[in-house]
């Protein structure tokens, strides 16, 4: 079997694609809603501590 550089660009195109539905699987799986939920939520926790204007905690 002959290798050149289109049978490499193939592979790695079906391994992107592999790659992408993958990760697609597993965003979109029943039992992964409540951590995405959650890390949602983040941005609007509230801290314990309070913060000066600079980003340093007092």
């Amino acid at each position: 079997m002959d290798f050149d550089i289109n049978t490499l660009r193939s592979a790695v195109t079906v391994a992107g694609f592999v790659c992408f539905v993958a990760i697609v699987i597993m965003a979109w799986r029943p039992g992964a809603q409540g951590a995405y939920q959650e890390a949602a939520m983040l941005p609007f926790a509230d801290d314990e501590s309070p913060h000066t204007g600079n980003g340093e905690k007092k």
